[in-house]
């Protein structure tokens, strides 16, 4: 520290401590020293705007952000997307994505292995892998799991975490960089964002704005300020992580807004998905989506609309209270209606064929029970959290082959992708991706958490379902209508041959960009084969029981029959050659 120079900071009138030091200072550290009662002048402080930390140091790396900067970067082209409704988001965790042995990846678990090109299953070129494999897919968005610094060492040794407790908001985590030293924190990250932008996938950033981890500086700056209290004096604790972020305070909120427009600027993403929404206060959600969406138009802004235990925010910032703003919510009744309780054993549609009302509304975008507009659902059938789909299976229906629970998967992906509103999924639900029964694997291993990438061979079935199904809602526009009154007018349900299975009218005619004049949705969720009825016409089927595919692969009976736990989507064209 015999270097070390000290800069005294002046009170503005504006309330703002703030000092100007001349020179070049690039490759330098910085950190507060703060005085006055109740403050310790030894203890040297992070800056809550600092843009590159370094593990658990309290001084902050002086970063030029211009010479982070990948070559063409702050002018490579960004993908665009029409409207919310085309987005197919899917979750990943960056470790998770391509840590295994078989991901041919080479920088294993880092933002660097986002971005290799030509990646496959070892000894099987035709398996892609990594980034590879999301163009295959067929997904517009990856949405990676938290990248902000969180409470970690950074080693490479370090216990496994998925990143929820953020400690500095505008830095990223170094435990996915080759070097938890210097810029490449930031470099790196540029690198794995331009490579998505590259092959046209859109990043969102999974932000976590409603806690901090203890290691935070928000306390230490200005006590009993950033943090909302209880009226018997303590921490508010709704996001069950010890704390909640006071976001409808002056400055918390200039905060959040702050370092949400630093990592559009600087690291052009293209939206957020925020932990635990429903803490931050509907007038900040309201700033966030106005102030983002003038930097970058069209910008998704979604979250989980709901806390994790009780909070004196009022009131919370909850689906119903996001109704006509434009901001997405995770659409849990869906989920709930495909599979079940997302933990236990009580099923869902796919196994039993239960919840058929929740599906219907579902099905039509929820517009007549929690949102106004497609664009503000979320629908989604797996994530991060809780048990994954295939897991829920083994738990719910433990006597059913492997066989009969891959139909149960392909049969959610037929309601998925077949629903109004935006589509998100789960890295590796699309060959049905195991945590051997864990239901919040946050701290587990690797081998709990890593993509199993040889699932794609064994269940190649479920991985084709998917790609088909995403290449069929990409080319018709019917799937994702845009507004509510196109689903009132588009949509409808017929008579179904039995309760537990349910007849979805879609109506393209007229409809730009549509090729189909009419579709049908036939699900059978039943435990037996049902015959349904088509009305009369050519009934081209682009997914039935095991396949899905933008090209019909035939004609469909007057009178089919559908096996248990699967459907059906059929098409009819005004061109009769189709």
């Amino acid at each position: 520290d015999d270097n070390r120079s000290a800069h005294d900071m002046q009170l503005r009138s504006s309330g703002i401590w703030e000092v100007t030091v001349p020179g070049h200072f690039e490759g330098k550290h910085y950190a507060y020293v703060l005085a006055g009662p109740g403050f310790d002048p030894a203890r040297e402080i992070v800056d809550i705007y600092a843009t590159c930390t370094q593990g658990r140091s309290s001084r902050s790396l002086i970063a030029d952000l211009l010479e982070t900067d990948p070559p063409g970067f702050r002018n490579h082209q960004l993908p665009q997307l029409a409207h919310p409704t085309d987005a197919i988001i899917y979750e990943m965790h960056v470790r998770d994505f391509a840590i295994a042995a078989d991901s041919g990846v080479r920088h294993k678990g880092k933002y660097l292995g986002l971005t290799e090109s030509g990646t496959h299953l070892p000894g099987d070129a035709s398996v892609c892998t990594g980034l590879e494999h999301l163009c295959e897919l067929g997904v517009t968005h990856v949405q990676l799991m938290p990248v902000q610094d969180f409470d970690n060492d950074e080693a490479d040794n370090d216990p496994y975490n998925w990143g929820y407790m953020p400690s500095h908001l505008n830095s990223p985590d170094g435990w996915y960089a080759t070097s938890r030293d210097g810029p490449a924190r930031i470099i790196e990250l540029k690198r794995a964002i331009q490579a998505f932008h590259e092959r046209g996938l859109g990043v969102i950033l999974d932000v976590v704005y409603n806690h901090t981890s203890p290691c935070a500086s928000f306390e230490h700056l200005v006590p009993d300020y950033y943090y909302r209290m209880t009226c018997h004096g303590r921490l508010a604790n709704g996001s069950g992580c010890g704390n909640e972020f006071r976001s409808e305070s002056p400055m918390a909120r200039r905060f959040l807004l702050d370092s949400l427009k630093y990592w559009v600027r600087e690291y052009r993403v293209d939206g957020f998905r925020f932990d635990l929404m429903g803490l931050i206060d509907r007038q900040t959600m309201l700033r966030i989506k106005a102030e983002l969406e003038a930097i970058r138009p069209g910008i998704l802004i979604y979250g989980e609309p709901w806390a994790a235990a009780p909070t004196p925010l009022r009131p919370l910032t909850d689906r119903w209270r996001l109704q006509n703003t434009g901001i997405g919510a995770f659409n849990d009744c869906i989920r709930n209606a495909i599979k079940g309780d997302v933990n236990g054993t009580r099923p869902g549609f796919i196994q039993t064929g239960d919840h058929v009302e929740d599906l219907r509304h579902g099905l039509e975008g929820s517009i007549h029970v929690n949102t106004m507009n497609p664009a503000e659902t979320v629908n989604y059938f797996e994530c991060h959290d809780n048990l994954t789909a295939w897991d829920k299976l083994a738990l719910s229906v433990p006597r059913e082959t492997d066989e009969t629970r891959r139909r149960m998967m392909r049969c959610a992906a037929l309601i998925l992708f077949c629903s109004q509103g935006v589509s998100y999924m789960h890295s590796g639900q699309e060959f049905c991706r195991s945590k051997r029964g864990s239901h919040n694997s946050y701290n587990l291993p690797d081998e709990i958490n890593r993509i199993d990438w040889s699932l794609k061979k064994t269940c190649a079935d479920v991985w084709a379902y998917h790609r088909g199904m995403i290449a069929i809602r990409k080319q018709h526009p019917i799937l994702r209508l845009r507004t509510r009154q196109e689903i009132e007018r588009r949509v409808s349900f017929d008579d179904s041959p039995h309760p537990k299975c349910i007849v979805c009218h879609l109506d393209g005619s007229g409809l730009d960009g549509e090729p189909a004049n009419e579709m049908l949705l036939l699900l059978n969720g039943h435990h037996e084969a049902v015959e349904f009825r088509l009305p009369p016409g050519k009934w081209s089927v682009l997914a039935d029981a095991a396949r899905a595919n933008p090209e019909p692969s035939g004609t469909a009976h007057q009178r089919p029959v559908l096996p248990p736990h699967s459907g059906m989507l059929l098409a009819r064209y005004a061109d009769p050659g189709r």
